[in-house]
């Protein structure tokens, strides 16, 4: 027994041992560390072309191709016409670009990308860098376990990208324009005037406060609540096309609907949006910026809702008849 006793002390030491560096994670094998998509910096990026659609020649007109590109330092959209973009989006775009990681590499050296969904009718862009250096990225399908993407680089490894990451990625034209034509910001309004076809008015704020919410409002020299202005500036803003925006040039035959005016809180300088319509088109409004330059197609039914929302704001305002009665009845 004396014999055994070393052998018991050797035995129960490495036991402790053992589990201590268990519980430090001793055994525990490195993890992966994710290899970037590209590599690459946001400011690095000189251009992009975005390909939507397919590239079958005889399914052209399924095609969308944009290309933006950085001028004299700011983006602009090159092709297919210098359309006003939306900069918070072109940002967040080259940001998703830049952060992207590859999950895992799939296959080393594809002979079919097709059963990818990497041939001619996925998501394409091709990447120019200020160095010269050129990506051509490709977003394929999803992984069978549906929470990644398969994803090629200059024909290159297939790889598995996350769904948020693809998401953030593969935007359309739509999602990097600019499809809002009223440039309102509900704390800076100073005075709104609408007039229109269906209705007129004027909505003003004092002066004093810091937000829309502290300010007090008119509508037509009545007072309404701070809630009620900003969901009628909000109703206005938010509007948008679903289309390309076109060159106000290029309207022909429009005649003026409705036009309103924004006056900025300290600025005396007022900014006039004109609203046309055309007879070939009677549902259709467009709204042609204040520079003149570009005219945005909305919906009329939509815009006759925003022009007669001052309406609701009166008539929530407006006593009701039954207080009314009572009150001539005394």
């Amino acid at each position: 027994m004396k014999k055994l006793i070393p052998t018991i002390v050797v035995v129960v030491i490495l036991i402790i041992g053992w589990v201590y560096a268990a519980n430090q994670n001793y055994f525990r094998e490195e993890e992966a560390v994710q290899a970037k998509l590209l590599n690459i910096s946001s400011t690095d990026i000189q251009a992009i072309t975005l390909h939507e659609g397919s590239e079958d020649q005889s399914d052209a007109d399924t095609a969308v191709v944009s290309t933006l590109e950085v001028q004299d330092g700011n983006w602009h959209m090159t092709e297919p016409k210098d359309y006003p973009l939306n900069e918070y989006s072109v940002s967040s775009w080259l940001d998703a670009l830049s952060s992207a990681d590859q999950e895992m590499v799939v296959e080393e050296s594809p002979k079919d990308v097709g059963k990818y969904g990497l041939d001619n009718t996925a998501t394409r862009l091709d990447i120019r860098l200020k160095d010269g250096r050129e990506f051509k990225l490709v977003i394929g399908s999803q992984l069978p376990t549906g929470d990644t993407h398969y994803v090629q680089v200059n024909s290159g490894a297939v790889v598995a990208v996350k769904n948020e990451a693809v998401t953030n990625i593969a935007l359309t034209r739509q999602g990097l324009m600019d499809t809002t034509p009223f440039n309102l910001d509900e704390s800076n309004v100073g005075t709104l005037e609408w007039e229109g076809e269906a209705a007129s008015w004027m909505l003003k704020a004092s002066a004093e406060g810091n937000t829309a919410s502290e300010r007090t409002w008119t509508l037509n020299g009545t007072s309404i609540k701070a809630e009620e202005a900003v969901s009628l500036i909000s109703q206005i803003k938010n509007l948008s096309t679903a289309d390309d925006v076109r060159k106000a040039s290029e309207l022909k035959g429009a005649i003026p609907r409705s036009t309103l005016l924004v006056e900025q809180q300290g600025e005396e300088s007022t900014t006039v949006y004109r609203m046309m319509t055309t007879s070939a088109e009677p549902n259709l409004i467009w709204v042609v910026t204040p520079d003149g330059q570009w005219a945005y197609r909305l919906d009329a039914a939509n815009v006759e809702e925003a022009e007669k929302f001052s309406d609701t704001i009166k008539s929530s305002n407006r006593p009701s008849e039954s207080a009314e009665s009572t009150e001539s009845a005394k």
